[in-house]
């Protein structure tokens, strides 16, 4: 089972054998759906404007400012990585929680 870690400025790198998985391309525009203490990143139509993100050159998704701080995510928390490939999307699962 993979594990990401959420960076210093928010930022989560998804490695390129989890994309290529799930179809996320450098560029996309990504879809982050805060479900309770995890997160959903998928690239599906139909979702709202303000919690989306592109996947940049290195492969990072930015998680918003305001999703970190509902959620009292933290730089360093851990997520397990559950991947659907039917639903074309990653969720995160939180795993280990860093305390602030």
């Amino acid at each position: 089972m993979h594990k990401l870690r959420l960076g210093k400025t928010g930022q989560i790198y998804i490695p390129t054998r989890i994309r290529k998985e799930i179809d996320f391309e450098l560029g996309d525009l990504i879809n982050i759906i805060l479900d309770g203490e995890n997160l959903i990143l998928s690239n599906k139509d139909g979702y709202e404007e303000e919690n989306k993100c592109v996947i940049s050159q290195g492969g990072f998704v930015h998680i918003p400012t305001e999703i970190r701080r509902f959620s009292n995510f933290s730089e360093e928390d851990v997520f397990k990585v559950i991947l659907d490939k039917k639903e074309k999307q990653l969720n995160l699962i939180l795993d280990v929680k860093i305390p602030v």
